[in-house]
């Protein structure tokens, strides 16, 4: 009994079977997300967005103008305008999910006291 419970003893490293069982587990788990369609929908919405119309042409002139203020979105009558995080608070629109509809007097862009929306601006929204 003792040989036998030595030779098991000594065929497992600790180290190697933590190891090589983390790294089975986390590659199946990526394996899995990569595979889950809700993640795969989340994730295309994430990456088609736009600012809304009349944003200032480069991201980094919208987000020096942007202040977070949400008039714009408050202003949106068809609630589209979404911000981007709780913190910076940059509007944004998904456009697949809920598009613009470009309304003819853009309570969007006159609510907008910064400059950030501005009708000087190109009209379409633009990507971030």
């Amino acid at each position: 009994m003792a040989a036998i419970s030595q030779r098991r003893c000594s065929a497992l490293d600790r180290g190697e079977f933590f190891s090589k069982g983390w790294t089975l587990a986390i590659g199946k788990s990526l394996e899995l997300l990569s595979e889950n369609k809700v993640v795969n929908k989340l994730e295309s919405f994430a990456e088609k967005k736009q600012r809304p119309p009349g944003a200032a042409p480069s991201e980094t002139e919208f987000r020096a103008l942007c202040t977070g203020c949400d008039a714009c979105m408050v202003a949106c009558p068809v609630n589209v305008i979404m911000v981007e995080d709780m913190e910076s608070r940059y509007p944004l629109i998904f456009p697949e999910k809920d598009p613009c509809i470009a309304c003819e007097d853009t309570p969007c862009i006159t609510a907008c006291e910064t400059g950030a929306l501005d009708l000087k601006h190109e009209i379409s929204g633009r990507s971030c």
